[in-house]
């Protein structure tokens, strides 16, 4: 076995040698063999072992008394050993978590502030439960992988062997350990599949964890060359100002278009996404048409306009507070930067005309005093050559973001819409040159400031 789990380490490359490595030692069997073999291995891959163990102040006495007897184990072993306590419980109440989900958070926690390398005692056995919980619960291909060897700087020397390998090393041994009685309990999932499910499965494949331990490096090497292939498709779907392209996501095999949509979640810091927030993000890129968007966990907004999905970052506000416009002043619209001038002229000329320039015939107009601009209301619609057509048809013809439909200026006489700016004029209120008519003009506030600082 010792051999196994050097060749395992080497193959890997699970530790470079001139490192500290911290072997998690719990007191059961797993833990104390690892720690015994790895103090064995010291010498030929040029590292130290040191220990470490987490009171999680669960069982009691229990807890202590295994506390005590791993203080007491590296001491006769001289082996550096740091030990912390947490209160799972407390963090139980706090975060709504089970007892299992807390009791590991606070552990890897534990982990990562030790600084140094460190070496956890899961087996083949282990792998084989995880592999069954996840299919019982459902999972993807990259649940089928199992526990990997290397995450971040956890390592797992012991994956390579079984429990029974273990049971024998530490007899070969004479080593010591204690039992965690809750192991017995048949309350968590895991305990049912190992005391019920594992031996019926091992009667039809006596090597079963060994089995599924090999299949799960070759689903671990498959599932890395999908997500290097969907990173590329990413990086081929983003767009210059920081959105993707949808219809470079929708040429995709859905193989990889699944395991994209879940690296995107990851790049908006969605951290586990759950299977409904995939599905709904498949279901916003599928769209062609149209403006639609989802809502993200931590209240983020994810918007598909037409063929553009990126998140809603706006600063700006999602519409403007409506407006009197005087029929010879200016008007200003602040969350616009906006300002709209108008004037009454007797004889209408062409010239006068411009791109934001707009003439309209004053005797059609119901009440010139009463000029009004706003967004858009339910059920605006506008007279063009072509008829009449709704302000929602409009703006899906010009491909107006959703979001951004708000901020469309309309100008109505209180009655009728006179002109949506810059998009479309009312076709029964035009100006024809000679005729007496109301101009009016649009000016952004680059246009305003370097008017006025030329003045």
């Amino acid at each position: 076995m010792r051999d196994n789990i050097l060749r395992y380490l080497r193959e890997n490359e699970l530790i470079a040698p001139g490192a500290t490595l911290v072997c998690a030692v719990s007191g059961g069997k797993d833990s104390v063999c690892l720690l015994h073999v790895m103090l064995s291995l010291q010498k030929e891959l040029s590292i130290t072992v040191e220990a470490a163990h987490l009171n999680h102040q669960l069982r009691g006495a229990e807890s202590d008394r295994d506390e005590a007897f791993v203080r007491n184990l590296c001491n006769s072993l001289g082996v550096r050993l740091t030990v912390s306590r947490a209160d799972v419980l407390s963090r139980c109440k706090q975060t709504g978590e089970s007892v299992e989900e807390a009791a590991r958070v606070l552990r890897y926690q534990f982990f990562e502030s030790l600084g140094k390398p460190v070496a956890t005692a899961h087996t083949q056995d282990d792998n084989l439960e995880t592999v069954l919980l996840n299919l019982v619960r459902g999972t993807a291909l990259r649940g089928l992988c199992g526990i990997p060897p290397k995450r971040g700087k956890i390592i797992r020397p012991m994956l390579c062997v079984s429990r029974a390998e273990v049971e024998t090393y530490l007899e070969q041994h004479a080593l010591s350990h204690v039992e965690d009685s809750t192991n017995a309990s048949s309350l968590p999932l895991r305990n049912r599949l190992r005391h019920e499910v594992v031996p019926l499965l091992m009667r039809e494949n006596p090597k079963l964890s060994s089995t599924v331990f090999h299949m799960s490096e070759i689903l671990r090497e498959e599932n890395a060359y999908l997500e290097t292939k969907a990173a590329s498709l990413l990086r081929r779907a983003k767009l210059p100002d920081g959105g993707w392209s949808c219809h470079v996501l929708r040429d995709a095999p859905d193989a990889l278009l699944l395991r994209a949509m879940r690296q995107l979640l990851s790049e908006l810091s969605v951290s586990k996404p759950s299977r409904a927030h995939v599905e709904a993000l498949m279901w916003l890129v599928s769209g062609t048409d149209g403006s639609q968007s989802i809502t993200l966990p931590g209240e983020k907004l994810l918007c598909r306009s037409y063929d553009r999905l990126a998140p809603d970052l706006r600063e700006s506000p999602a519409s403007f507070a409506p407006k009197t416009l005087s029929p010879d002043g200016v008007t200003e619209i602040p969350e616009l930067s906006l300002r709209v001038s108008c004037r009454f002229v007797k004889n209408f000329e062409k010239s006068m005309l411009s791109p934001c320039t707009f003439a309209f015939r004053y005797d059609t107009i119901e009440a010139p005093k009463d000029l009004l601009i706003r967004p858009r209301k339910q059920g605006d619609e506008i007279r063009l050559q072509g008829g009449r057509k709704t302000l929602k048809k409009l703006f899906i013809d010009r491909k107006i973001p959703a979001s951004q439909r708000e901020l469309v200026p309309v100008v109505t006489d209180g009655a009728r819409v006179l002109l949506v700016y810059p998009f479309a004029v009312s076709s029964e209120h035009g100006a024809q040159p000679g005729e007496a008519a109301l101009l009016i003009q649009f000016m952004h506030e680059k246009e305003y400031i370097q008017k006025e600082d030329t003045q």
